[in-house]
């Protein structure tokens, strides 16, 4: 199972070499690539702030659209991010509202989440995270 957070799907749209490589290397494995609304809304965004917006949305669109599934913010993620904001909170753990959304997903479907932005999620105990470009580096024979 797999999230690609919002950093792994950016790098893919810029055609980096290491992303496109690893996107592939999941793609040889069969793996169905999945996001969530909220890193899908994060690329949305991005969108606004391009000189040319309508090029943006059309390739940020194109990659959505590409995914095998963009997983919902639903009943279970809403009771998972409730406790999850809470807890982390009460640790003095706090990440920002949508990082604990993500999250929030990924708990609620059993996801693994790749990322290269291992720090900010690293206090959520409940989901395995995968640094991707580590991975790749690995993968590639690099340092």
């Amino acid at each position: 199972m797999t999230i690609l957070d919002t950093d792994v799907l950016v790098a893919y749209l810029r055609k980096k070499d290491f992303a496109v490589e690893f996107i592939q290397h999941l793609r040889k494995k069969e793996e169905p690539l999945k996001t969530t609304v909220f890193n899908a809304a994060e690329l949305f965004k991005g969108c606004y702030a391009m000189k040319n917006v309508a090029k943006g949305l059309k390739k940020v669109q194109a990659l959505v659209e590409s995914l095998a599934e963009v997983l919902p913010f639903d009943d279970r993620a809403i009771q998972e991010y409730a406790k999850l904001a809470a807890d982390l909170k009460n640790r003095g753990k706090m990440i920002g509202a949508f990082d604990e959304l993500i999250g929030s997903i990924c708990i609620a479907n059993g996801e693994t989440l790749y990322t290269k932005n291992v720090r900010h999620f690293e206090n959520i105990e409940e989901i395995k995270i995968i640094n991707w470009f580590e991975m790749i580096q690995k993968l590639s024979g690099g340092s």
